[in-house]
């Protein structure tokens, strides 16, 4: 049987602003950029995004941080993202 979880209440962040709120707000954010992969993903615990998944370049990754700095209430960013490996150094697919 899974361990019961005990509801706290939302975590208060800033004035009005929960970690949920800023969740939010960060991932309607990334998802209205085309040029941030869907394979991004941000978790907020008491105002501290971490950003996760992987990108291709990385420009990138320094994109998604920026764009998650700016959300109200974000005290602080870690990335966490994996930069995928090209196929070959040229960053083309070998021949079949």
């Amino acid at each position: 049987m899974a361990p019961r979880l005990r509801a706290t209440g939302p975590a208060q962040v800033g004035p009005g602003r929960t970690d949920g709120d800023i969740f939010g707000e960060a991932r309607t954010a990334l998802d209205k950029r085309l040029d941030i992969p869907e394979t991004v993903h941000v978790h907020v615990a008491a105002g501290v995004a971490t950003l996760t998944g992987t990108v291709r370049l990385p420009g990138e990754q320094r994109l998604a941080e920026d764009i998650v700095r700016r959300v109200n209430g974000v005290r602080q960013v870690i990335n966490r993202m994996t930069l995928a490996q090209p196929i070959n150094p040229r960053g083309l697919e070998p021949p079949d």
